[in-house]
Parts: C-alpha cells; sequence; structure tokens
C-alpha cells in the first residue's frame, strides 16, 4: 500500500480548512442530499463529501457507510487532492498499485471503485472530495463525471458560503458591541457627568457673586476642587472603559512585581488619604509577580485604594497578597464604614452600576469597579468582598495561575 501523500503546502491548507469551522458539525439535510443525488447519478451504494484533514479524512455528508472518518493516510481522498486534475478515478482498486492491500479494499468497506472531484475553497486550496465508491469495479460515462463536478462545485460555493456568513455574523456582533458601549456611554454620561458638571456651574456662578464674603468665596473653592477631581476621576474610568471594551487599547502583558505597582499607586493616593486622616500601608511581599497588562494593574489598585479612601475617614488602608494552588490573591483591606450584604450583592451585580456616597460625600459612577469586575472574570479570575458595617471592607482580587 502507498500511503496518501502530504502536499508541500498542507499546513495553509489545513488553516483554510480550519478557517471554514466545519469540521465535527452535525450533518446538514443541503449536504446529504448532495451525496444522496451523486450516488443516484453514478449509480454506486457509497458517497461521501470528505474533509482531509491533519491525521484523517472526516465525512460531513455520507451514503452507505457508518463511519465519521477514517485515517487520512489509508484514504483514498488523501491521494484524490493532492492530484493537478480536479476529477480522480480508480476502476479496480486491485489492480492499482498504490490500493491492492489498502484496509478500505481487502476489508470493510471492501472498495474496489473509486471516483471524486476535488473541493476547492476561495483561496484554491483543496480541502476535500465529493466522491462516489462501489464494491465492484465501474467506469464513470461522460455524463456522470460533468454531473459529479457540478456537484462538487456546488459543494465548494456552500462550504465558502460558511465563511462568508461567520464573517457577517462576527461583524454583527461587532457593530452589537460597540453600540452597546456607546449606549453605556451616553447613559453614564447623561446620569453621572452632567450633574457634576452643573453643580459645577452652580459653584463658579455663587464664587462671582458680590454678594458673599471671602471666607465663603473659600469654601466654594474647595468644594469646586473635589467637584472637578470627582468628574475627572468619572471621566478617566469612562475613558478607560470604553477603550477596553472597543479594543483601541491594546494589552501589553508582561510580567509585573506587584509590590512596585502598589507603591506606585500608593504614593499617588497619599495626599488625598492624609487629607482623610487615613494611613496607607503596603504588605506585599517582593516576590510577588503577576503576568499581567501593567496599566490594568495599575489601574485596579488605583480604584479600588480610591473607593477605600473614600469610605474611610482616620483609619487605615492595607494591601497584602497570599498565593494558593489555583490563584494569586490581593486584599485591599480598611477600616472603614463597612456595606451590607445586600450592598455587596448590588456592587457585584455587573448588570447595573452601583455607587453611594463616601464619608466626606465624595462621589463616583461605579464603573471603576465594573471595569475591575469584567477584566477578572475575562482573564479566569474573580472578585470578592467581605464587609461590616462600622468595621471595614476586604476587598479580594483572584488572579489565577497559570
Amino acid at each position: 500500500m502507498i500511503k496518501a501523500p502530504i502536499p508541500p503546502d498542507d499546513l495553509l491548507r489545513l488553516q483554510d480548512l480550519y478557517e471554514l469551522g466545519i469540521l465535527d458539525t452535525p450533518e446538514e439535510d443541503e449536504l446529504t442530499e448532495i451525496v444522496q443525488l451523486a450516488s443516484r447519478i453514478c449509480g454506486t451504494p457509497i458517497s461521501l463529501i470528505s474533509l482531509v484533514d491533519h491525521t484523517r479524512q472526516w465525512f460531513k455528508a455520507k451514503v452507505g457507510v457508518d463511519a465519521k472518518e477514517t485515517p487520512r493516510d489509508i484514504s483514498f481522498c488523501g491521494h484524490a487532492i493532492v492530484m493537478d486534475k480536479p476529477f480522480f478515478e480508480v476502476a479496480d482498486a486491485l489492480k492499482d498499485t498504490r490500493f491492492f492491500d489498502n484496509p478500505l479494499v481487502i476489508s470493510s468497506p471492501n472498495i474496489r471503485f473509486y471516483a471524486g472531484v476535488q473541493l476547492v475553497s476561495k483561496k484554491g486550496f483543496k480541502i476535500g472530495m465529493l466522491c462516489v465508491n462501489d464494491i465492484k469495479p465501474n467506469k464513470l460515462t461522460e455524463e456522470q463525471v460533468f454531473a459529479l463536478k457540478v456537484l462538487g462545485n456546488h459543494v465548494a460555493k456552500l462550504l465558502d458560503l460558511r465563511i462568508t456568513r461567520k464573517q457577517s455574523d462576527e461583524k454583527s456582533k461587532f457593530i452589537e458591541s460597540q453600540n452597546a458601549v456607546l449606549r453605556k456611554m451616553i447613559s453614564i454620561i447623561a446620569h453621572d457627568v452632567r450633574g457634576p458638571v452643573a453643580s459645577l456651574k452652580n459653584i463658579i456662578e455663587l464664587s462671582d457673586s458680590k454678594d458673599i464674603d471671602e471666607s465663603t468665596r473659600q469654601t466654594l473653592s474647595g468644594m469646586a476642587v473635589v467637584q472637578i477631581d470627582s468628574t475627572l476621576n468619572l471621566l478617566n474610568n469612562l475613558v478607560d472603559w470604553a477603550s477596553i471594551q472597543t479594543g483601541i487599547t491594546i494589552k501589553q502583558i508582561e510580567l509585573s512585581k506587584v509590590k512596585e505597582v502598589v507603591d506606585g499607586e500608593l504614593a499617588l493616593l497619599m495626599q488625598t488619604a492624609t487629607q482623610k486622616g487615613n494611613t496607607l500601608v503596603n504588605l506585599v511581599t517582593e516576590k510577588l509577580e503577576l503576568k499581567i497588562d501593567p496599566n490594568m494593574l495599575k489601574f485596579i489598585i488605583r480604584n479600588l485604594i480610591t473607593n477605600s479612601n473614600k469610605f474611610t475617614s482616620d483609619g487605615k488602608i492595607l494591601v497584602y497578597a497570599d498565593t494558593d494552588d489555583q490563584y494569586n490573591r490581593i486584599i485591599i483591606n480598611d477600616t472603614g464604614i463597612g456595606m451590607s450584604q445586600n450592598a455587596i450583592e448590588n456592587l457585584l451585580n455587573q448588570t447595573k452600576i452601583f455607587t453611594t456616597t463616601g464619608t466626606n460625600n465624595e462621589k463616583g459612577s461605579g464603573l471603576g469597579f465594573r471595569l475591575i469586575k469584567e477584566f477578572m472574570e475575562n482573564i479566569g479570575g474573580k472578585i470578592d468582598i467581605n464587609s461590616l458595617i462600622g468595621k471595614g471592607t476586604s476587598i479580594y482580587l483572584y488572579f489565577p495561575i497559570h
């Protein structure tokens, strides 16, 4: 037996085949009807749409056989796809040196006759065959060969349509996802940005009034700074979220030293924490490293510490970490006002954004936490919360160990 040869461009051919997404999919009536018609036209008991995979030929449609696949190296179709001509015929396999001792010939299904036409993709790769088999010697007439070629061309076009349909579906999903992001952005801008900007406008107008004293003016100035910081933080979170959702931000995955990242973010937030009488402490060990987008890790740490500071006054905010067999875990613990179980459930509910005011009436949108939760789930991790009213809150970030 001569094994089915491997064409020089087989890797590219296989890539083209895999892009169809058709291997190991259920039978389809349209294709089954084609092999039934081919069997009738050619007067053979067996007809197949055979797709030649790396080590097997797999039957997308079949008549007259029970097997779903056979090894590639003993397949007739494996020989047929390397031929220069689109039509391949073996009148009597027992008289052909390539097949006389082939397992498919000397045992079930006892093939003696084979004829097939190549299935050629849009890119020009021969991904398989539409073939007919018989248990006795045979030879197709010119009319039968013509009909088989017509059916083969129809099969190839149907298979190519799968790519077009798949691309269309992916484009529709992409457009819908972009529209969803746009709708969410408009909703957040309308709900969470419009209000603070209007308040800021009122503060500025009051500050310009000649009817207020200098002390009141200074108070309004301080209120304006807080309002600007709050709105800017919201806009930064909104831009980060939209950039990741729309694919604008390109993720740079690298090994990040967690302690260094935490130190950097605590330094940026130290002044804000000090103004509220809070102490920031980094207890993460030097050896902990995460393979992650460092900008995303900074965003996570910054947002969660900002939240802890928002709900803590004259207290302490700790960042520490531990590891088990499945996860590297980063914990952010504060001694703030805590939250109820109902508030925790609302916060973890990704379908809606949940926010409350802080101990100094700081406002937020809840968008930062939502983005963090989405990111953790996308990398196979998770986020959890433990909290007691009047005692404080702990946020647990679970990063999977790969």
